[in-house]
């Protein structure tokens, strides 16, 4: 009687076990991917203006095109005056490029409103499997400026300095002295090492948060290029007064599913 009650309570608590873990299965699927957040860092040194970053659609199988005209609407109901976009919009080129209306993509694109400008940077997803023209033809058709280690001043005051995606970091010499200055690079773990002695402020995308935040499990994901700074504010240098913000982006790449780490729209005023 005794192994028979056992068994009991065993079988219960594996049919309980089985249907909770179909219900988180089903949430990180088809909740918490549609679940975008507007985040608002506390900055020690705020833009003069209000900017809005994006980053990571990776758009494809996991996250389909028909998510911009959404994604679209919340950066314009956000009335940003400047728009910036970190990288990764493809998820495998080659893979998906047929499911990729570029018309429509560009003709969304074109819907955001910003009255200083959007500005862009590859990231690794854009390069691969010949993506980088099609990037940039994309972008540019879509109202975007891409940058690949270039410096502009999309307003007096403002400088931003966009970065390739394995940039040596060579052009932030030219970075000014004064104003707010930016620097956009996909892969925030660069910040160890490159020049930020004239940026006020990095943003990257590139990690996700690990894009499922499980015990031990989140930090063996990370990817390569996003393993130190995984998301949130930091001071990547100490003797430096630069901060670093990373977006947990807004899809989804390797597997379709987040938990606990929700796409994001980052907008900084």
């Amino acid at each position: 009687m005794e192994n028979q009650h056992a068994a009991k309570v065993f079988l219960g608590a594996a049919a309980g076990a089985a249907v909770t873990g179909a219900a988180l299965g089903w949430y990180a699927a088809k909740v918490e991917p549609e679940q975008l957040n507007i985040t608002r860092p506390a900055l020690p040194c705020p833009p003069p203006v209000k900017i809005l970053f994006f980053t990571d659609l990776h758009l494809g199988p996991m996250y389909t095109p028909d998510h911009l005209d959404y994604l679209v609407d919340a950066i314009n109901a956000e009335a940003p005056q400047l728009v910036l976009f970190g990288g990764d919009f493809f998820a495998k080129f080659l893979r998906d490029a047929h499911m990729l209306p570029f018309s429509w993509l560009t003709a969304q694109l074109r819907r955001i409103e910003a009255p200083l400008g959007k500005y862009a940077v590859w990231g690794n997803h854009d390069v691969r499997d010949h993506a980088a023209p099609f990037y940039r033809m994309l972008m540019e058709h879509g109202g975007f400026v891409p940058l690949w280690d270039k410096i502009v001043q999309p307003a007096p005051g403002i400088t931003l300095c966009g970065l390739a995606p394995y940039s040596n970091g060579r052009v932030l010499r030219g970075m000014p002295k004064e104003g707010w200055r930016v620097c956009l690079c996909h892969m925030p773990d660069k910040a160890r090492y490159l020049n930020l002695s004239q940026v006020d402020l990095m943003l990257s995308g590139h990690t996700h948060n690990g894009q499922i935040q499980l015990p031990v499990l989140t930090r063996m994901i990370l990817p390569p290029g996003g393993k130190m700074y995984p998301y949130g504010l930091y001071q990547p240098q100490p003797a430096r007064d630069a901060r670093l913000f990373v977006s947990r982006g807004i899809g989804m790449s390797g597997v379709p599913f987040r938990f606990l780490t929700p796409p994001e729209l980052v907008v900084l005023e």
